[in-house]
């Protein structure tokens, strides 16, 4: 590891405040559910095998797989429930990288606090034009990639009559 590389990963180690990683940081539904099983088929598999067996499993390594089930069930739970809130706030507030934009404009919309496709469609062309490296062309990229969203949308909800008044 270079110099450079070490000290970055050591200044990023700081900040997050500990020099431990956290096992379930990355896909914690996986990793969760995956221990929380094998913990099970542990506890409860040798038992189909023989009663004995069982015993005897239960008190090699059943303190092991029980302790995976304590530790590992409440973060599934968890885990479950972040991503079951983090489908329906996508569901209710689209957000911006739904659109067919290039990464630059996106990152730049981003960059600038506009997180959801309903902001910047109530965002006026003169106010994104303000924006730093935002240009005319992009702006209508971003007007033609809201209404192809919308059509898209319309299109899976089987084309609704909207009601004139």
């Amino acid at each position: 590891m270079s110099r450079y590389h070490s000290h970055h990963h050591h200044r990023y180690a700081m900040e997050r405040g500990s020099q431990l990683s956290d096992p379930f940081a990355v896909d914690p539904i996986r990793r969760s559910a995956t221990i929380v099983l094998l913990s099970l088929a542990i506890l409860l598999g040798p038992f189909l095998v023989s009663p004995e067996f069982g015993a005897g499993m239960m008190i090699a390594v059943g303190w092991l797989a029980a302790t995976g089930v304590i530790f590992c069930v409440p973060i599934l739970v968890w885990s479950l429930i972040e991503e079951a809130v983090r489908m329906l706030q996508r569901r209710i507030q689209p957000p911006v990288d739904e659109l067919n934009l290039t990464p630059r404009i996106i990152h730049n919309l981003q960059r600038h606090g506009y997180a959801t496709i309903r902001a910047i469609h109530l965002e006026s062309d003169t106010s994104l034009l303000l924006l730093s490296n935002m240009e005319s062309a992009d702006v209508r990229q971003i007007r033609r990639a809201i209404n192809l969203w919308k059509y898209a949308r319309w299109q899976a909800q089987g084309f609704p009559v909207v009601e004139q008044e």
